[in-house]
């Protein structure tokens, strides 16, 4: 089904008020050539829709065999599998990224350092 670009920045400016960051791991190589990992810091943002309270049933419609924690629907397209993203201070590793005609649906799972 077509969507009209129109309708597109209509759903935008209405529902993708939260604003997720993309995570990139920063390395930095010093005088000697020795790497020293600074962590992971904000490379880029989106905006999106974010839930964590329809997770089950995303799973079972997209028939999902693993738990995720937070599923975030926008028209970015930023994101990969497996990229970091963080939200309220929680990070993510997203899991899924499910396009579809008018959006996309990213499933992501709390990940651990």
């Amino acid at each position: 089904m077509y969507i009209p670009n129109s309708m597109k920045k209509a759903i935008s400016n209405a529902f993708y008020d939260k604003t997720i960051n993309l995570l990139k791991k920063v390395d930095t190589i010093d005088a000697e050539g020795g790497v020293t990992n600074k962590g992971y810091e904000t490379t880029d943002t989106f905006k999106g829709n974010v839930s964590f309270s329809n997770c089950k049933k995303i799973q079972e419609d997209y028939g999902l065999d693993y738990q995720i924690d937070i599923s975030i629907t926008t028209n970015s397209n930023v994101t990969n599998i497996n990229d970091l993203i963080s939200y309220e201070e929680v990070v993510y590793s997203v899991s899924d990224v499910l396009r579809s005609d008018s959006h996309n649906l990213i499933v992501a799972t709390k990940w651990r350092q």
